[in-house]
């Protein structure tokens, strides 16, 4: 690989456990790695973590050793390592999902029997949202408005109310806002696909927490659905600090051999 990523840490992994790979050691890279080494993901194991200092060779040892990848990192790191992962048939959870609005076809990126994998975020409602889309999207429409703190969104201006700062298409947004702009992605890739789903992007000078609006409309019914979520400190204001809880419901959930969001019922133990 090309893309200077390194080996950082290497540990022993259980015969039995998911063995992980954290690719990126910023806000949602480390708490996932923190989370993953204070076992508070059942059936899975962190073999390494990945960053911008180590040598290709310790970066391929890594990707060998480890079962699933989690890419936490940038869109740059996403574009090499989907197709890289995928073609030695590992999946690969890919949290900078702005890497698929550079594509015509998603499916493009992935190489081989390896899956791409991505979280919700800092969104909700893909369940409801996913199967109101299954009846047809012809007549169907859905605007995702996104709240935050106009430093997150590189606005330097001093604002004094809030801004509509842009309005397109979830694959316009990726571009435009490459790091705040995954969950838009993601929502879109799930339900109408990337040039259909409407984006608005408002920067609020009052705002502490970021706040997300779905509106879905559609025969099979209107869904209005709204998440504040709070930020995580050591992102600059762009992560909602769920962004990465959602990555780690995604790995609990492949351990236990069923989707995201599926409520089981199973002994203790």
């Amino acid at each position: 690989m090309t893309n200077g990523l390194s080996l950082s840490s290497v540990l022993p992994t259980p015969a039995k456990d998911v063995a992980v790979c954290v690719v990126g050691a910023g806000a949602i890279g480390h708490a996932v790695a923190d989370a993953i080494r204070h076992d508070e993901v059942p059936g899975v194991h962190l073999t390494a973590v990945l960053c911008s200092r180590s040598t290709v060779a310790e970066t391929e040892h890594a990707l060998e050793a480890s079962d699933l990848v989690v890419e936490a990192a940038t869109v740059a790191a996403a574009r090499e390592l989907i197709p890289h992962v995928t073609r030695l048939g590992k999946d690969v959870v890919v949290c900078s999902a702005g890497v698929f609005a550079e594509c015509a076809d998603p499916e493009v990126l992935v190489d081989g029997p390896g899956r791409v994998l991505l979280p919700t975020g800092a969104l909700g409602g893909f369940d409801i949202l996913a199967a109101a889309a299954r009846a047809g999207t012809a007549d169907a429409r859905l605007r995702h408005t996104t709240i935050k703190r106009p430093t997150a969104l590189g606005v330097e201006e001093a604002l004094t109310a809030p801004r509509e700062v842009f309005r397109g298409s979830a694959r316009e947004a990726a571009l435009r806002f490459p790091k705040t702009s995954n969950s838009s992605v993601t929502l879109a890739l799930a339900t109408l696909g990337l040039d259909r789903v409407e984006v608005v992007v408002v920067a609020d000078p009052a705002a502490t927490e970021t706040r997300h609006v779905l509106e879905w409309t559609s025969p099979v019914g209107r869904y209005e659905l709204s998440f504040t979520n709070a930020v995580d400190p050591s992102s600059g204001g762009r992560t909602s600090a769920v962004t990465a809880l959602s990555v780690l419901e995604v790995l609990a959930a492949l351990a236990r051999g069923v989707g995201p969001g599926v409520v089981v019922v199973e002994p203790a133990g």
